[in-house]
């Protein structure tokens, strides 16, 4: 994402679409890049539409193309977009459509909106996660109150091989927007460890294995290695380094986002932090429905996580 050159932006006509399309756009404009914006009708809904009015799909899928083609020009050019961009309409299922486009358009990044026009159960929100998972490059995830340059971005470090990439998109981002940023790790204890036993027994308390000193210890350790890491990014740029204790990735970085206003994170595609918590399971959808955050999830090949 470091040289954009085509970006693809999905929309289905809701709030948080919009949002998606003028960052998209904005995106766009500051990097000179293509912008193409993909309607996809959904070919499950339209095989439904078909049942419930008795008509043929084919028939019925022509119609809602037909519909989606002369809606879309109209709803897009509300927006500031670049003279030259393109968009298309077409039958099938989000999800394939979307990533069948990334190939086809030589995508640099995927710009989507984490709620779709039916809320978390459907529309775009309904494949965020999956798209997050199975996307092959980096991908922005808009929040509906988004459309402006964000304030406050957090990047989480992890010490991964993906970290020093989120370091430097997110200085990227926020010099491009003059915004606050904070370089975020959360760590769990790793010296706690729960002892073994009869599930039904009397309960035991953990077994501290380590001194407060060699804690303490720990924690400059991890300071040292975050600044260090930071410091790589060889940029001058006004951020703060934190580190965060929490029970999970997951939490630690949700009560950061809270407490500190961010509007966006920086998250490594195969990061151990929350990426696997937020987009992993039954409930990704929601999770992406209730954080308050949008999301710039840097991918790279190996990164791409299986359905």
């Amino acid at each position: 994402m470091n040289i954009l050159r085509n970006i693809l932006v999905a929309v289905d006509f809701s709030t948080a679409s919009r949002a998606a399309l003028q960052q998209a756009a904005r995106l766009a404009l500051l990097s000179k890049a293509k912008l193409y914006v993909l309607h996809v009708v959904d070919a499950e809904a339209v095989e439904t539409l078909a049942e419930m009015l008795g008509d043929g799909f084919e028939h019925q899928a022509a119609r809602s193309l037909e519909s989606a083609a002369a809606v879309l020009p109209r709803w897009a050019e509300r927006s500031e977009l670049p003279a030259d961009y393109d968009s298309t309409v077409v039958a099938g299922d989000p999800l394939h459509e979307i990533l069948d486009h990334v190939v086809s358009t030589h995508a640099d990044l995927i710009v989507a909106g984490i709620i779709g026009r039916h809320g978390a159960a459907r529309g775009t929100g309904a494949v965020s996660a999956k798209l997050a998972r199975k996307s092959p490059v980096p991908i922005l995830l808009v929040r509906p109150d988004h459309a402006q340059p964000f304030r406050k971005i957090t990047a989480c470090v992890d010490f991964s091989s993906h970290s020093q990439e989120v370091i430097q998109q997110a200085f990227r981002i926020a010099a491009q927007d003059g915004a606050k940023l904070d370089f975020l790790h959360v760590w769990r204890e790793p010296w706690v460890v729960m002892p073994e036993g009869d599930m039904f027994g009397e309960a035991e308390p953990p077994v501290i294995l380590f001194t407060e000193k060699e804690r303490l210890q720990y924690m400059e350790n991890l300071r040292r290695r975050l600044h260090v890491l930071v410091a790589g990014g060889q940029r001058s740029l006004p951020h703060s380094e934190v580190l965060r204790e929490a029970m999970s990735y997951g939490s630690g970085i949700q009560m950061h986002a809270q407490e500190t206003g961010t509007e966006l994170l920086v998250i490594g595609g195969g990061s151990r932090t929350a990426l696997r918590e937020m987009l992993l399971g039954s409930t990704a959808e929601q999770m992406l429905a209730q954080t308050s955050c949008s999301l710039l999830l840097v991918k790279t090949a190996s990164s791409t996580q299986p359905f």
